[in-house]
């Protein structure tokens, strides 16, 4: 009895239940395949290939330690997985679940193919804390509200968490492999594997989580935990995560937002096409300006804390959570824009662009997702007001302000700018705030919800 181990978002030996399972059965061999959907299509940075590179590098070196090894091979992801299977006669091929609408579309071609030829496929836990099916509100369906979610949350029964195996008997060398190498690091970009996911989450346990309540919306001090990264391509257990920040004081704020990404896996499983198809339908009619748009991509909007925002993701391909929601509001609600567009952008530049978070957090924002508000806004010039008032955060990115006053930083004076080089805003906040109220409202004059086309 041979088994197929298939590794996607679960790129770690701690706490993998499907490498556990697989082991525990005898010889085993180990498959990651670069799917040619995401990795030809150039759809991802190359800080985030090389980030998955060196992933992939530290978990065929943790393989070895325990008898195996991993094999990487490019391609279709569904014939990858079948032409490896048939080659080794595999008995049963093992993989952690996901909520995508890819990723539960190649799961289930998978399933039907393993049906065919009499190979039992076997899906575990292992993506999130608590699987989206685990929980539901009383007249079933997915949480539509994070609160009462999230009561449920810390009452719902956690799996139990398994280690390292302690040793994996392969089934045979590897047959071929891509390139693992990659020249492509910054010094300002993390790096990527299970070994330096667990040794920053330890440091950062010790030594900043006791702030990140006070300061977590202060982009300029720096304290948030840069974990997502590692979440995302499951180098850390997410349930790991959470039992070791649950024995800190003060780390309820830090588990909330575990709690929000599992949140947004249980919407994305309910309905998968969220992620392009508005949760919550609006009526809007959006401009597609694309000079408005590039605009805003290369940070050149006027607006120094949405340039910082957008520079900093361009450069190190990450931004604070504060930050993210107020460059998302100033595309939608500002420039009047698809969310879509702002999304797909993030996800091109993001280390960490996860689907589910991604794309639902633009739809919280844009008041097409789980936002009870829809109207909501975030001020650009307030927000830097109350959460980089020293100005440290868009100095920093925004170099033109980096000789002005914290005051001026945050909204230079029209000669300032002009002196500088730095744009004028390309926009009246308070005018295009209230065009976009009025153009939603007018789409629907109820006020109502109209239908879910999500469903």
């Amino acid at each position: 009895m041979t088994s197929l181990m298939v590794f996607t978002r679960d790129l770690r030996v701690d706490d993998n239940p499907a490498l556990f399972a697989a082991g525990s059965q005898g010889p085993l061999s180990c498959l990651f395949v670069m799917d040619d959907k995401f990795v030809a299509s150039r759809r991802w940075s190359p800080r985030r290939q090389t980030f998955l590179l060196q992933c992939l590098t530290d978990l065929d070196a943790s393989l070895k330690q325990l008898g195996a090894c991993l094999e990487v091979v490019p391609g279709c992801w569904s014939q990858e997985v079948q032409r490896r299977a048939i080659e080794l006669d595999a008995t049963s091929i093992h993989v952690s679940e996901d909520y995508s609408f890819y990723a539960q579309q190649r799961l289930n071609s998978l399933e039907t193919w393993c049906r065919d030829n009499d190979i039992v496929l076997c899906k575990h836990p292992g993506t999130t804390v608590v699987p989206p099916e685990h929980i539901q509100p009383s007249g079933g369906g997915e949480y539509k509200v994070f609160t009462p979610y999230w009561r449920s949350w810390l009452r719902a029964p956690k799996r139990a968490l398994v280690g390292p195996p302690t040793s994996l008997p392969g089934a045979s060398p590897q047959r071929r492999r891509c390139s693992l190498s990659s020249n492509d690091h910054s010094a300002s970009t993390p790096i990527g594997g299970e070994s330096h996911g667990r040794r920053h989450l330890q440091n950062w346990l010790n030594n900043e989580l006791a702030n990140y309540v006070d300061k977590r919306d202060y982009p300029g001090m720096d304290v948030t935990s840069k974990l997502s990264p590692y979440l995302h391509f499951g180098c850390i257990s997410p349930l790991r995560l959470v039992e070791l920040a649950g024995n800190t004081p003060g780390s309820e704020p830090f588990i909330r937002q575990v709690a929000w990404r599992d949140f947004f896996a249980q919407i994305l499983n309910a309905h998968p096409k969220a992620s392009w198809q508005d949760y919550r339908e609006r009526g809007d009619v959006w401009n597609y300006d694309d000079q408005a748009y590039k605009s805003w991509v290369a940070g050149n909007t006027g607006f120094p804390l949405v340039d910082a925002g957008m520079r900093q993701l361009n450069t190190e391909g990450f931004m604070p959570n504060r930050v993210r929601m107020v460059t998302a509001s100033f595309l939608v609600k500002d420039l009047h824009q698809d969310w879509r567009l702002g999304a797909d952008y993030f996800m091109s530049q993001l280390i960490d662009g996860d689907i589910a978070s991604n794309y639902l957090n633009w739809q919280w924002v844009a008041g097409t997702g789980t936002d009870s508000n829809p109207h909501r806004t975030l001020n650009p010039t307030t927000q830097a007001e109350r959460f980089d008032r020293d100005g440290r955060y868009i100095q920093r990115w925004v170099p033109e302000l980096s000789a002005l006053t914290p005051t001026q930083t945050i909204n230079p004076p029209l000669a300032t700018r002009q002196k500088i080089g730095y744009p004028s805003p390309i926009v009246d906040h308070h005018h295009q705030v209230e065009l976009f109220k009025q153009r939603r409202l007018s789409a629907n004059p109820s006020g109502n919800t109209p239908n879910n086309s999500a469903n």
